[in-house]
């Protein structure tokens, strides 16, 4: 089970150096799970928010990957398909608690980043990882 949570843990890490190099070269903005985090916190320091936040980021991920453990035979791409699960968690739970609408309210971008970031990268490292 330690494995599915590395695993998990290390794609949220892959992940969130995605999210800041999208940000370094102007793409996007703050990674989304800094709006998480200040909804459920006050803003400490910039510095110490990031780092928290990120790895919250990341233990989330570590935990989603331990509920791969029930997926028989795992590998990229069922770890592809099991990605839909945390990105429709995002859809209709996350962004609505975070003050927007179900589903991003349909846009293009809030559709397809998490089917990119949960399905294609953080989903395949992860049934990649554990079918080794």
């Amino acid at each position: 089970m330690f494995k599915y949570l590395w695993a998990g843990f290390k794609g949220a890490l892959l992940l969130i150096a995605i999210m800041y190099a999208m940000k370094y070269y102007g793409y996007a903005g703050d990674p989304g799970y800094l709006d998480v985090y200040y909804t459920v916190t006050v803003e400490v320091n910039v510095i110490f928010d990031h780092v928290m936040a990120g790895f919250l980021f990341a233990l989330s991920g570590g935990l989603w990957g331990v509920l791969f453990v029930f997926i028989s035979n795992p590998n990229a791409w069922k770890g592809m398909i099991y990605g839909l699960l945390p990105a429709l968690w995002l859809w209709v739970v996350v962004i609505p608690y975070t003050g927007g609408e179900f589903f991003g309210g349909f846009e293009q971008r809030a559709l397809i980043q998490p089917l990119i970031f949960n399905c294609l990268i953080w989903g395949s490292y992860l049934g990649h990882s554990v079918s080794k």
